[in-house]
């Protein structure tokens, strides 16, 4: 999954000194969250299954 998003989110190969990215190659979706968010002690406690829970998000342009 963290593959996708990273693809997904950045640019493609762009041909060097390119003064301004054109709108057909901006990316869409923007990371929103540039590492994943993972559960606190606290709640791994609480909840022992959440322990391997990752939460990645991105939005759409």
């Amino acid at each position: 999954m963290q593959n996708i998003f990273k693809e997904v989110t950045s640019l493609p190969e762009l041909p060097p000194n390119l003064p301004v990215i054109p709108d057909h190659m901006e990316p869409e979706f923007k990371s929103v969250t540039r590492k994943p968010i993972v559960p606190s002690e606290e709640e791994i406690s609480v909840n022992k299954r959440s322990r391997s829970a990752k939460l990645r998000i991105i939005e759409k342009k």
